[in-house]
């Protein structure tokens, strides 16, 4: 139970980690741990067929939070737990940040993570439907699509936006202004891809087709699903490998001869230090639990997004409502998709992606929008889609500025996070959010998507003007499961990380996912998350 390498978690970053070191010239040896399971049910691998996964709680972790405000009930945070992560269960978004965001991380004194740093990984791992260009990558791994549905209420919020100021784009990651088009995502030929399709699977297949190097110590790449992390081994500060917990309760430890590299995730990593000694001296006296390194910002300065909901009905039934709100519909379709890879099930699962200022003032987009050509049940606790026809608009603050935290509540890898949420508590957060509703009713106004709307179903034009809509987000939004910074980088003693990656006050430990963002570089974090697992697949090289 040696291995050159152990990646604790097999997400949209871990599997990029294991993938690459285990495809290495180097050779190395790679144990990846994952608690979930594999990827075997159909659904997973529909794109739009994230609305019945997320249902269950088969492929998810369900955190609960503290409540955001002080009279409101605990919320609940998703993440993916199956091979793949959470972009196994996601909608498919490929934003990765502005160069502006990623030179900032930079300037924060984190060398090695500007734009000319990223763009070039962002390049390798794209094999996108738009072709190459100075900012897309096309032959890597990993299948990106932009997709015109060809549905017409998509087509009139196009016209509209454009009429109301924003430029309609190919491609909204190639610049940073006010812009919508339609979103990039994670699927090829009709597919959703995930880090595991792109990364790992080719490894495991060569080495099923017997061109694994000679002996597992050599080189070569294990998988083990159901089997959790309970906590890091030492000697002395030195880290020496993972002590693991499978599905039955058997504990068994392996050991790292090079370096542990975590990849968890926001909430998951943060809490694996803890248990480990590693972390805040007296909240780990509190659990009883020995300190091994002293790191105080251990699952602080953790920032997530707010979303701010409208709905609106109308008039007649779009396309894709009469098609998708109906088991007749839903099985023509799956058929379809079946047969060539093609129809309303290969789509993402956010038409529409709009980036825009909260004034016009603003130097930069500070607001991601989305809007789906269909309506949400309301009287569902599941994302489920209404019968009848209408529009759903999504819109959230690009760069959050609120922090919030996660710790642990005891030493054993089952007791739950605790997570305190808090959103809105810096006037620029507030200042952010409070024109969100009056831009997307007045987006929504212009023609020809006016003609179609009938009624606003949510939150009705009683909910408006700042404070009105500002109470409306923390009573009634949601996170984004965009969580970064419980473990992030940076250049001073307390960060828990440096820019390579490794963790302070101790050897052999690296941190490889969106904990060690400490700002959010982008309206989504799977492709930053990805991008943190191709960055740090070469950090660990370059040390081999």
């Amino acid at each position: 139970m040696e291995f050159d390498y152990i990646v604790v978690g097999a997400g949209a970053a871990g599997c990029v980690v294991a993938g690459r070191l285990a495809a290495a010239d180097q050779r190395p040896s790679v144990l990846l741990i994952e608690y979930g399971g594999r990827p075997v049910n159909p659904l997973l691998h529909v794109p739009k067929g994230f609305y019945y996964t997320l249902r269950g709680d088969r492929y998810l972790y369900r955190y609960r939070t503290g409540p955001v405000t002080r009279d409101g009930a605990p919320e609940v945070w998703l993440r993916g737990r199956v091979l793949g992560g959470s972009a196994a269960i996601n909608g498919m978004m490929w934003t990765r940040g502005a160069p502006a965001d990623w030179d900032g991380l930079a300037e924060r004194g984190n060398p090695g993570w500007s734009w000319a740093d990223v763009l070039p990984a962002y390049r390798a791992m794209e094999d996108h439907s738009l072709g190459a260009s100075e900012t897309r990558g096309v032959g890597g791994p990993l299948g990106v699509s932009v997709t015109d549905p060809g549905d017409a209420v998509s087509t009139a919020i196009l016209e509209s936006a454009v009429k109301y100021g924003w430029r309609r784009v190919e491609d909204v990651n190639a610049e940073d202004t006010e812009r919508i088009g339609f979103t990039p995502s994670t699927i090829k030929a009709g597919r959703r891809t995930t880090s595991y399709d792109a990364f790992v699977r080719p490894v495991l297949a060569r080495q099923a087709g017997g061109r694994r190097p000679a002996g597992l110590g050599a080189g070569g790449l294990t998988v083990v699903t159901r089997t959790r992390a309970d906590r890091l081994t030492f000697d002395g500060r030195r880290v020496t490998g993972v002590r693991t917990v499978d599905a039955g309760g058997a504990a068994t430890e392996v050991t790292a001869r090079r370096e542990v590299i975590l990849c968890a995730g926001a909430v998951e990593t943060p809490l694996l230090l803890e248990r480990s000694g590693i972390g805040d001296p007296a909240r780990l006296r509190e659990h009883g639990i020995a300190e091994v390194a002293e790191s105080p910002n251990v699952g602080e300065r953790l920032i997530e997004q707010r979303g701010v909901a409208l709905q609106v009905t109308l008039n007649h039934a779009s396309f894709a409502t009469r098609r998708l709100s109906s088991w007749t519909g839903r099985a023509a379709e799956a058929v379809k998709w079946l047969a060539t890879g093609r129809g309303l099930l290969a789509t993402g699962g956010y038409d529409l992606v709009c980036q825009f200022k909260s004034e016009r003032s603003a130097a930069r987009p500070d607001i991601q929008g989305l809007f789906v050509p269909m309506a949400l049940d309301t009287t569902s606790k599941d994302m489920k889609l209404a019968r009848h026809p209408g529009i759903l608009f999504m819109a959230y603050p690009i760069r959050p500025q609120t922090p919030s935290s996660v710790h642990i509540s005891g030493g054993a890898p089952q007791d739950p996070p605790v997570i305190d949420a808090r959103f809105l508590e810096t006037d620029r957060d507030r200042d952010t959010v409070a024109p969100v509703l009056e831009i997307a009713r007045a987006v929504l106004a212009e023609e020809p998507v006016h003609a179609l709307v009938r009624s606003e179903e949510f939150p009705g034009p009683s909910v408006a003007g700042r404070q009105a809509t500002i109470e409306y987000s923390r009573r009634s939004g949601t996170g984004l499961y965009h969580a970064v910074g419980s473990a992030a980088m940076g250049p001073a003693d307390d960060d828990v990380v440096d820019a390579d990656l490794r963790v302070r006050g101790v050897t052999g430990l690296r941190i490889a996912d969106v904990s060690v963002l400490p700002v959010q570089v982008s309206g989504n974090t799977a492709a930053p998350a990805m991008l943190v697992g191709y960055r740090a697949a070469d950090l660990t090289l370059n040390d081999f």
